[in-house]
């Protein structure tokens, strides 16, 4: 099939010019490589972080909020602008974290449409004992079941059976983080100490890797009635309300209307792991910053190969408009190569970017950081490529315009004259 004359002309330009072609072409392939690797690299490890948070960890969690500033009973009783009240060395009142009417909220937050599953549960700081060996942390009285059907406890559990949280009565699953620091191993006894001065010796029925690397270091499963035995609390004592919606989404909007009406604070997945987000968007930041940079230099380089072509094609473009080519066709000539340029570097680019990441990531790594990887996991989405391939095609076109149409203006007498 027969091309385009402008084409045609734009393919004689570049095919003239090899080594600058060439040249041009890796920087937009190496661009766009870097691109597809290390933004699926964040943007990877940031989706694998989510997904596990939501898969173990409450799209909402209710719980009663420790007051710090709270108004003496003299400031209640006595108020006025004209005096100062000062108290000294205020001891704060008791209050345990203990959620009231926690059954008629539970019964209708399971009555609720927008809720999939809830879970009850009680927490405490706790000491493990292991012979001379002591690791602080948390444990987490729960209803195993309901639990499981939340949060898929038994399809992380990597060693024993959490159906033995109910048969043995003194069972308890440990993260593996946990474990390790402890130095037990299945169906080996541990102590618990609370904070009330109450110790239970526990049997190890479990070993549990959530990947989320500070929990599975410090948080451990029993059943809620050893746990209001380890705090000398009654039947009906319970910290926590494990919510998971039926859309992540509506968590945000779903938790201020919970908290609203219970007067206890609902935190959704979000907020609770603001910190680790906030961490993430400077990441996103500095990385598109530097492929951002990368791609543009790989503009410049288009640039400046188009702007030798038309210096050296001068005599041509005078002879192209002689005969009847107008300043339109000189524009498409020469953008029609930047557009060549950013089109095969971009394929090129594509391609060994898949590659890099098929290769990396089939490197075993073992990374233990916010969350525990055997392999670097990369975004491999469709529209992920997509992007990165429109984005090289835009900076090529921005960077074959300019020399485009400072061609299309060159007046042939004036270059016809000067040779």
């Amino acid at each position: 099939m027969k091309l385009p004359t402008n084409l045609q002309i734009a393919l004689r330009h570049l095919l003239t010019k090899k080594r600058q072609s060439i040249v041009a072409m890796l920087g937009v392939t190496f661009g766009i490589a870097i691109f597809i690797f290390q933004g699926g690299l964040m943007t990877g490890f940031q989706k694998t972080f989510i997904e596990q948070t939501i898969n173990t960890s409450p799209n909402i969690r209710i719980y009663r909020e420790s007051k710090i500033n709270r108004f003496s009973i003299i400031h209640k009783k006595i108020q006025t602008k004209n005096k100062w009240i000062i108290v000294r060395n205020q001891k704060p009142k008791d209050e345990l974290p203990k959620i009231k009417n926690v059954f008629g909220i539970i019964n209708y937050l399971e009555n609720h449409p927008m809720i999939e599953g809830v879970s009850p549960s009680l927490s405490a700081q706790v000491i493990y004992k292991s012979g001379i060996t002591q690791v602080s942390g948390r444990v987490l009285g729960v209803n195993i079941i309901k639990e499981n059907l939340l949060f898929n406890v038994e399809k992380n559990n990597i060693q024993g059976s959490i159906k033995k949280l109910q048969t043995i009565p003194n069972g308890i699953i440990l993260g593996e983080g946990l474990a390790e620091a402890l130095n037990v191993k299945l169906n080996d006894n541990i102590l618990i100490l609370s904070p009330t001065g109450v110790s239970l010796e526990m049997k190890v029925v479990g070993i549990n890797k959530t990947g989320i690397t500070e929990l599975d270091k410090t948080r451990s499963y029993i059943n809620i009635r050893n746990a209001q035995k380890l705090l000398l609390a009654d039947n009906d004592y319970i910290t926590d309300i494990s919510i998971k919606v039926k859309n992540i989404e509506q968590s945000h909007t779903l938790a201020q209307v919970l908290e609203k009406k219970f007067g206890y604070k609902a935190l959704d997945w979000k907020d609770a792991n603001a910190n680790i987000f906030s961490v993430f968007k400077i990441q996103n930041m500095i990385t598109y910053l530097i492929i951002t940079t990368i791609l543009i230099v790989s503009g410049f380089g288009i640039f400046n190969i188009l702007m030798m072509i038309i210096y050296e094609k001068l005599p041509d473009i005078a002879i192209l408009k002689a005969v009847g080519f107008k300043d339109k066709d000189i524009v498409k000539i020469f953008l029609s190569e930047s557009l060549i340029i950013g089109l095969l570097g971009g394929i090129l680019g594509l391609i060994l970017g898949f590659l890099l990441q098929k290769i990396i990531g089939s490197i075993r790594m073992n990374v233990k950081g916010f969350v525990t990887l055997e392999y670097l996991q990369f975004n491999t989405s469709i529209t992920f490529y997509l992007f990165a391939f429109c984005f090289a095609i835009i900076v090529t076109a921005i960077a074959g315009y300019i020399p485009a149409r400072k061609a299309s203006k060159t007046d042939p007498i004036d270059i016809l004259r000067s040779k």
